[in-house]
């Protein structure tokens, strides 16, 4: 998060624990003089509409905090894979990508493409594999053979488990450029 965007929010919830405080004051010292005419104040029509403005204003907060908790993305576009103190080692999802689409290269795809989710909080990674049979290649095994290169490779190089796996083949089709790796 932004340093301008933690001051908002600093802002944003120092308005409401300054008021719940200047409650609290109210209710403890509620026999003084001051309190008193504080209290009579809030039983006015000008008090009442400022306590709606204030709720209303508590309920925005509370529905975008509740938004923004339940709509953030898990994933991420470098994975910290490595935390040793002040130290860390983090991963770009583009060398993952190009890592998995070279260990694509045994299977004689073309245009083999690897699109990689990686999700922070359990070093996991949804992978893509979208590309186009070649006549050399063995659509019965292939499947179980990609899951299987693709999460060790994920595991060996990375420390990253493989979550989800979706393959995409094609058929080869003569009129398309292809690309070999």
């Amino acid at each position: 998060m932004a340093a301008w965007q933690k001051w908002w929010v600093t802002l944003l919830f120092l308005i409401p624990a300054l008021i719940a405080g200047s409650g609290i004051l109210l209710w403890y010292f509620q026999s003084e003089a001051a309190a008193q005419l504080a209290i009579n104040w809030l039983a006015t029509p000008g008090g009442q509409l400022t306590l709606v403005v204030f709720a209303i204003y508590l309920i925005i907060l509370t529905v975008g905090t509740i938004a923004t908790a339940i709509f953030r993305p898990t994933t991420v576009k470098q994975l910290t894979i490595v935390r040793d103190g002040a130290y860390q080692v983090n991963i770009d999802r583009g060398a993952v990508e190009k890592s998995l689409r070279l260990s694509l290269a045994p299977y004689d795809l073309y245009n083999a493409a690897a699109r990689v989710k990686m999700h922070w909080r359990h070093r996991q990674a949804d992978v893509t594999i979208t590309a186009m049979l070649s006549q050399r290649s063995d659509a019965r095994h292939l499947r179980a053979s990609l899951h299987h290169t693709i999460a060790n490779d994920l595991k060996q190089q990375f420390n990253i488990d493989l979550r989800k796996l979706r393959v995409k083949l094609t058929p080869y089709d003569h009129q398309q450029k292809v690309a070999i790796v």
